[in-house]
């Protein structure tokens, strides 16, 4: 009596797990995807920075978001030909909020934008701040 019990129950258990199992498919697809490689000055990768992708058809809602990998790339496939908008953030104060247009073809106009001498000159006013403070400083130390 035992044994069928436990073969029945084995049997229950058995055809749950069958009835409920949810199946998972995949496709590789080879298609024209866009990569974006995000660099500091220096060269180095912007790994794992936050980014949003905005298509042409809605500037309110991302067409995708995620994460640059450890190389500071970043792929995805545009589903319209348009001016997309990146917007990525390092966490740290560094990134990008670029248009890109993607023509027929999807071929990219104006990929590369260079901020470096944005940085610059924020750089270079951060240090005349931070001088007039330390002269200001010194100066009420006189009196």
């Amino acid at each position: 009596m035992k044994i069928k019990l436990i073969l029945l129950f084995a049997f229950v258990s058995c055809w749950q797990s069958v009835a409920f199992a949810h199946g998972v498919t995949y496709n590789v697809v080879r298609d024209s995807a866009v990569i974006i490689k995000l660099e500091y000055d220096s060269g180095a990768p912007i790994s794992y920075a936050d980014i949003k992708i905005f298509s042409p058809a809605d500037d309110k809602v991302e067409f995708q978001n995620g994460r640059t990998d450890k190389n500071g790339c970043f792929a995805f496939v545009p589903d319209r030909e348009g001016v997309w908008r990146i917007k990525a953030e390092d966490g740290m104060g560094h990134g990008i909020d670029k248009e890109i247009t993607i023509n027929k073809g999807k071929t990219i106009e104006n990929p590369h934008h260079d901020e470096s001498n944005r940085n610059n000159y924020i750089g270079a006013f951060g240090v005349i701040m931070a001088v007039t403070g330390l002269l200001f400083y010194l100066k009420s130390r006189k009196k």
